[in-house]
């Protein structure tokens, strides 16, 4: 009855988000017991009315080994978007278990095999994703570590080979660049998880924010430090300047979460 009204309503699209593949999993980072069993048939209702749904996935040490069973499902129910957060620890997030840099690594290589079975592939503070789409299309092999092996190897055993062209998205704005959030209060910031005020559209024209503003100025001149400074895809990437910032209390020092080595860093040996 609920979907009903949503459709007679002129409701398009529905976002739910779905943390494990499994009761156990999933209600236990949600905290709502039952939550699962409700949420799987909920999805294949929704699909079913017509409506474009987009599933969110947050990436944590709890269900890191389910993601192929997450994406497996994201296929069998039809689902438009999965979208996947990637931590940044601040609030809720502090107290959830972190993947290592070459985790994140595995996943973004993970989920740009997933893109591959007719539905689209976003993530949220990964911009690092986007280079490895790049790199991936332009011939890089996919790495040997064991957890992007393990997900491989389930993700094919659910769907069969990779189907299809590669659905994951490069876009060419990123966090400060294009992109600003704007609070419910008129407060504006870099990007939704860097609590970096940088005025209020209360007292100043957002154009004029974007424009002037010094932080923003930086980040669009990708004025980075550490690896990010000097790799040759900051333009693309940039890092996620919320973590740098949760980590460092600089949001122009290079994302934590991300592995790679520029390669001028590694000419300089």
């Amino acid at each position: 009855e609920a979907i009903h009204t949503m459709v007679e309503s002129g409701v398009k699209a529905v976002s739910l988000s779905l943390d494990g593949a499994t009761a156990a999993t999933h209600d236990g980072v949600r905290g709502i017991p039952g939550h699962f069993d409700q949420t799987i048939p909920a999805i294949r209702a929704l699909v079913a009315a017509g409506l474009k749904v987009q599933i969110n996935t947050t990436v944590m040490r709890a269900n890191v080994d389910e993601l192929a069973d997450i994406a497996a499902l994201m296929a069998q129910t039809g689902v438009h978007i999965w979208e996947v957060f990637f931590l940044v620890h601040v609030g809720r997030g502090e107290a959830t278990g972190a993947i290592t840099p070459q985790e994140h690594e595995d996943v973004c290589h993970f989920l740009y095999d997933a893109s591959h079975y007719g539905y689209i592939v976003r993530t949220v503070e990964a911009p690092f994703f986007r280079r490895v789409v790049v790199q991936r299309r332009e011939g890089l092999p996919a790495p040997a570590d064991e957890l992007y092996v393990r997900l491989h190897e389930q993700l094919v055993a659910h769907l069969g080979p990779e189907r299809g062209r590669s659905s994951a998205h490069t876009a060419s704005t990123r966090d400060g660049k294009g992109i600003v959030f704007v609070a419910y209060n008129g407060e504006v910031y870099p990007a939704g998880f860097l609590p970096l005020g940088l005025g209020s559209v209360r007292e100043q024209p957002l154009a004029d924010i974007y424009r002037d503003n010094s932080t923003l100025l930086r980040i669009r001149s990708m004025e980075f430090g550490g690896r990010c400074g000097v790799c040759e895809y900051a333009d693309l990437c940039g890092g996620s300047r919320a973590r740098a910032y949760a980590a460092t209390g600089d949001p122009l020092a290079e994302d934590p979460a991300c592995p790679y080595v520029p390669q001028v860093a590694l000419t300089r040996g």
